[in-house]
């Protein structure tokens, strides 16, 4: 009897860790992290050969030139999460001075470097900023410094992105950040920027909505 509670006990974390990888599935969110190389959902724009990589499946960007990542796929409503961090050795200009990226969101063609987008800014000083790029427009979203949930710099941080008929929604570490609506363009693809300084980007995924 007890050698069969042992067996029973020892097949309980493989159980679980089922348990939770089928949660996942359930919820529809989709991998846009590489495995093996960035051609599996992103192409390569503005950047020199060498500065985007994959490590670990741990997307890797120098930061110089600057340039962007841009999803294989186009969106119009989904949800899209991703963690981000800085390299934190190195860096020795003081606040408000703090290294750029983020996230573009319904990209389309690149104008004067950028895409025409809206952009969730990675920016360290101001994360979860909303605003548009090369021409796109959102109404009642905020831009400017972000000081609370935050996370010290050069760890990792959360953000989710929901578009949905024309309304944007930023979450930055789990909480409801910044919200847009009259969007222009209204899809697009999803894009990485970095300009300028090492940046890292993990665990994303995207679930569409429509």
């Amino acid at each position: 009897m007890h050698a069969r509670r042992v067996i029973r006990f020892a097949w309980m974390p493989l159980v679980l860790a089922a348990a939770v990888t089928a949660a996942a599935q359930s919820e529809g969110f989709v991998s846009l992290s590489p495995v093996a190389g960035l051609s599996e959902h992103w192409t390569v724009e503005g950047s020199a050969r060498g500065t985007w990589s994959v490590k670990d499946g741990v997307i890797v960007c120098t930061g110089e030139p600057n340039g962007f990542l841009r999803s294989k796929e186009t969106y119009r409503d989904f949800i899209f999460r991703s963690e981000w961090r800085f390299q934190k050795e190195g860096w020795t200009q003081q606040p408000p001075r703090y290294p750029n990226a983020g996230y573009f969101i319904h990209a389309g063609a690149v104008q004067d470097v950028w895409p025409k987008s809206l952009e969730v800014q990675g920016h360290y000083g101001e994360a979860g900023s909303l605003f548009g790029v090369r021409g796109g427009s959102v109404s009642g979203a905020h831009r400017g410094p972000v000081f609370e949930n935050r996370r010290p710099f050069g760890e990792w941080e959360s953000i989710e992105i929901q578009s949905l008929d024309g309304i944007v929604t930023v979450k930055l570490n789990g909480k409801k950040m910044n919200e847009g609506h009259d969007i222009e363009p209204g899809e697009g693809n999803i894009c990485l920027q970095s300009e300028g300084w090492p940046v890292f980007y993990r665990n994303l995924e995207v679930k569409r909505l429509d």
